[in-house]
């Protein structure tokens, strides 16, 4: 062993930039246990390497080799084979720890020194507790390692193929005394899955960088026979590679099956260990189906209780009734298709795990034994059951008489059915056809019309249909009371025939049916022997009869004068035995005819009628009173609205008169000023004269041009008479 001197100011700076982390595969951590190490296996200041023996707790080093699976268990120590195999064991023992901290590396080379590192195993462990004897496990990267007892304990690191040492630093370095060489190792995601799941098989621990290195192969069993499969893969830089592969299909029955991987590193011919993936087999986990006679789902196949290929045989199949199927461990993202015998009635697409849920419809179908297949791009499995013949009576609820439609399913094609009414006469146990010899079509359906039987007992009665084949069906009718009116009507005081159907005067037990509607199991019999009470009330108002009963076909009669208002009356049939009482049917009757009271009412209404029409009449002449007025009531406002226009013009046309006169006589009196201003001073006080009169004609202006309402001819004299006044002065005045 080798030891470097170098400065620790020249170390530090190549672990920071140190980059490449190598993680391990998960693996379960195992108990810190440092066994004494052998004189031959480390030395002063060297890390002892040693290995779990498999599962037990004691310890084997090695003094010169550890062979390790990357990420991995320990498989050798120099010549000795562990198996099974253990964690990598790193023992401290011969080493002074200094520092809180301890960082382990792996190099390629045996000396104690930061050279040949290509990368960090384990960063930062704790000094303490490594020391500690009481061992402490730590999680990193989702992978357990022990420290304690001087030692490290968890699986190898990552790193490509080849020899390596393991290094530590905790302030100063120390290196193992072995050397350790990583072998090749795979692993798998997920373990488990359907036939199609992809599977994710990673490789680490390769011959870095060589072409077609890792020969993968994976090897299976279908019908006993054994199926292998090869794949060649190019590793990458650090010795790893990524591939996906499908589970290959393995015709699974009800049993897992197990795909074993194992790649081999062709460059150094090292063979990894084998990985085991888990095949399930495909299985209906839920089947449900609607069976109309009780009006409920029942279970064929459940999550806890699956059914596999060809396990389930028992399922009835009821004809146009709808069917869940849900299905896992199919070909996963993939559409599955359901057949029922050979024709396609739903599709699904499976999720990433193969799981699909669809609700169908069973066909029409003949009679038989029919197989349910789902089917994906790899394989099929499947159920089977049988047929259930039913016929189906619509509507169910009906009165006496009454049309209905029944069809019938799942007969033999081909052959022809009868249709028989059961129940007419309570104790009578009548069988009744209601049509014979109907054709049965290729797929085993037939349809007719045919007529309830009247008279008929109120309550349960059977429709069975049975072909020549030797298919037979029934279904549960339900007949309710009806009334009828004769006539339907009648005048005043007339009779009317009321006509009952369908009462309720007890069920007959048939034992072929006792399971249906709660009728007693055994021998013919007969329930609820007392008949109901019935009464007959009109309007919602008991009139004419309570307590009425009807024979054993269920039938009565009753005979009442028609009464009331002449109008249409509802006459009612009440199940008085029911409480609170029911109203079981009802009839119309239209009563015709007149009463006193109706010709005393109608001669009131005339007469109403008479003054409504008066009214009308007077409001119409008011009315058109009203339009005269409202006509000259706006001819008057267009007229006021015409004047007061007119008189707006006269004022402003006299104001503009006024305006220019006024203009005109003051530029008179200023020329009058001037010629006086060139006479002598002796007529100045005439100058002044002339000066007051026209001020005071000025203010006689300003008066009249408030007065609007004067005459124009009044106002164009005295405008005269100014002037002449005016020129007269001026005569005077040169005169003198």
């Amino acid at each position: 062993m080798r030891t470097a001197k170098i400065s620790l100011a020249l170390i530090l700076p190549v672990l920071l930039v140190l980059s490449v982390a190598f993680a391990p595969l998960p693996l379960a951590a195992a108990p810190a246990h440092a066994a004494a190490v052998p004189p031959t296996a480390a030395t002063s200041n060297t890390l002892a390497l040693g290995a779990e023996n498999g599962t037990t707790t004691s310890i084997h080093y090695a003094n010169s080799t550890v062979y390790a699976y990357a990420g991995g268990n320990v498989s050798k120590l120099d010549s000795l084979t562990l198996s099974p195999t253990g964690l990598l064991v790193i023992n401290f023992t011969k080493v002074v720890l200094s520092g809180s901290q301890v960082t382990l590396y792996v190099a390629t080379n045996g000396y104690a020194d930061h050279t040949g590192i290509i990368g960090t195993y384990l960063a930062n462990l704790s000094t303490t507790a490594i020391t500690s004897s009481t061992p402490t496990t730590i999680t990193v990267n989702g992978v357990n390692y022990t420290l304690g007892n001087d030692a490290v304990i968890g699986p190898a690191p990552v790193a490509p193929g080849g020899k390596y040492w393991i290094k530590a630093y905790f302030g100063s370095w120390s290196v193992s005394y072995p050397d350790i060489v990583i072998l090749p190792n795979i692993e798998i995601s997920p373990t488990s899955g359907g036939a199609g799941t992809p599977i994710n098989v990673t490789g680490y621990g390769f011959t870095p960088s060589t072409a077609n290195d890792a020969n993968l192969t994976w090897t299976y069993k279908v019908s006993g026979v054994t199926q292998t499969i090869y794949k060649l893969i190019t590793t990458n830089s650090t010795g790893g590679f990524t591939t996906t592969v499908n589970a290959p299909e393995m015709k699974l029955n009800g049993i897992t099956g197990s795909v074993t991987f194992r790649a081999n590193d062709t460059a150094r011919n090292m063979l990894t260990p084998t990985v085991t993936f888990t095949e399930q087999p495909r299985q209906f986990f839920q089947i449900e189906e609607y069976e109309p006679t009780t009006a409920s789902w029942v279970t064929y196949a459940t999550p806890t209780s699956p059914a596999y290929n060809g396990t389930l045989s028992s399922v009835k199949f009821y004809e146009t009734e709808h069917m869940i199927i849900a299905g896992k461990y199919f070909d996963p993202s993939s559409t599955v298709t359901i057949y029922f015998g050979s024709s396609a009635i739903g599709t699904a697409t499976t999720n990433g795990t193969g799981f699909f849920n669809v609700t169908v419809t069973v066909p029409v179908v003949s009679t038989g034994t029919y197989a349910v297949n789902a089917t994906d791009p790899l394989a099929y499995i499947y159920f089977s059951g049988k047929t259930v013949p039913e016929i189906i009576v619509t509507p169910n609820t009906v009165t006496a008489g009454q049309t209905v439609t029944v069809s019938g399913y799942a007969f033999t094609a081909g052959k022809t059915a009868n249709v028989t009414w059961f129940g007419e006469g309570v104790k009578y146990y009548n069988e009744t056809y209601l049509a014979t010899l109907l054709s049965i079509g290729s797929n085993g359906q037939f349809s007719t019309s045919v007529a309830v039987p009247s008279p008929i007992y109120g309550g349960y009665h059977y429709v069975y249909a049975n072909d020549t084949g030797g298919v037979t069906a029934y279904a549960l009718v339900t007949v309710n009371p009806s009334i009828s009116l004769s006539p339907s009507n009648a005048s005043l005081g007339s009779t009317v025939t009321v006509t009952l159907n369908g009462l309720m005067v007890g069920n007959e037990t048939w034992p072929k049916w006792s399971s249906i509607a709660g009728n007693v199991t055994g021998s013919y019999g007969t329930t609820a022997s007392t008949p109901n009470k019935y009464g007959l009330a009109q309007d919602n108002i008991p009139t004419y009869v309570t307590s009425l009963t009807g024979n054993n076909y269920g039938y009565a009669t009753y005979n009442f004068m028609a009464a009331g208002y002449p109008m249409l009356h509802a006459i009612e049939l009440v199940n008085e035995t029911a409480s609170p009482n029911v109203l079981a049917a009802t009839a119309w009757l239209n009563v015709t005819g007149t009463t006193n009271t109706e010709a005393a009412t109608t001669s009131a209404l005339n007469q109403m009628s008479s003054q409504l029409t008066t009214m009308g009449s007077t409001l119409t002449t008011m009315q058109g009173s009203l339009t005269m007025l409202t006509s000259e009531y706006t001819n008057l406002s267009t007229a006021v609205g015409n004047l007061g226009s007119t008189l707006n013009s006269d004022y402003s046309s006299l104001s503009s008169s006024l305006g220019s006169l006024s203009s005109s006589v003051s530029s008179g009196f200023s020329s009058v000023s001037s010629t006086l201003g060139t006479i002598s001073s002796g007529v100045s006080s005439i100058g002044s004269s002339l000066s007051s009169m026209s001020s005071t004609l000025s203010s006689v202006q300003a008066e009249a041009a408030q007065i609007s309402s004067i005459n124009s001819l009044v106002l164009a004299t005295i405008v005269i008479a100014v002037i002449i006044l005016v020129l007269e002065i001026v005569v005077l005045i040169r005169r003198r």
